[in-house]
Order: structure tokens, then sequence, then C-alpha cells
């Protein structure tokens, strides 16, 4: 089973969730990270200590902007993960929603990226392809 991180702007990755708890009850798997008035430092301590022990794990991480602050702080953090791992911009609760429900089919990672991708136009960062020539 992959991960789900929520990265939002304020409360809404908590809204999210809970609206995600609402429709499925207890939602294994699922983190948020939120950005309020603490800062970009804090923010950025948050991003880390969720990302820490997931780094070996398959992830999808969801962003309320791509271009924003939680969505750029994933992705300059990108190069830690191990695994399978996907970041959006502009997520939306009927992508959530169906990330879980294909999730609790045991459908392959894979496999829901493309689904989601076709849903609504979201803007998909490549982890793979951070590091540059000079970063090695």
């Amino acid at each position: 089973m992959f991960n789900i991180i929520i990265a939002t702007h304020g409360h809404l990755a908590g809204e999210f969730l809970s609206v995600l708890q609402s429709f499925f009850g207890q939602t294994k798997k699922v983190k948020t990270v939120e950005l309020g008035d603490q800062g970009i430092d804090q923010f950025s301590k948050k991003v880390e200590n969720v990302i820490e022990p997931l780094v070996d794990e398959p992830v999808i991480i969801f962003c309320d902007i791509a271009g924003g602050t939680p969505f750029n702080e994933f992705a300059k953090k990108s190069t830690a993960w191990e695994n399978e791992s996907y970041l959006f911009g502009g997520v939306s609760l009927p992508v959530l929603v169906e990330t879980l429900n294909l999730r609790m089919q045991n459908k392959p990672l894979k496999d829901v990226v493309d689904k989601i991708e076709k849903m609504v136009p979201l803007t998909r960062f490549e982890l793979k392809n951070v590091k540059g020539d000079d970063d090695e």
C-alpha cells in the first residue's frame, strides 16, 4: 500500500483529511502537512519529519498549488525518496477520493497515477529528474 501526503497552505490539508475520514473511516498511511503562520523554516522541518520515515516507501504527494511553498519544499527534498514517488500540484477532493478508492482496490501506484492524471489538469513534477549534472 502506498502512502499519501497532503500538503497545503492553511488548514486545507486537515480539512481534506477530515472529509476523507468521513467517507472512508480510518485512513491509514495518509499524512498531512500544513503551512500556517510559522514560516518556511518551521514548515520545512515539518516536511522533513513527514518524509523521514517514508523515504523507502512508495508515495504520492498532493499539494494545493504547483509552485507554492508546500510544493516547492517537497520538490527540494525529492532526492531523499528511495522508492516510487510522485508530486502533484493542484489537488482536489475528487482526486483524493479516487486515489483512496483505487488504493483500497490494491491498484498499483502507477495505475493510480495514470488514472488521476486523466481526471483533472494537475501539474506533475518528475522527482527523478531533479538532480542536475552539477549536483553529483
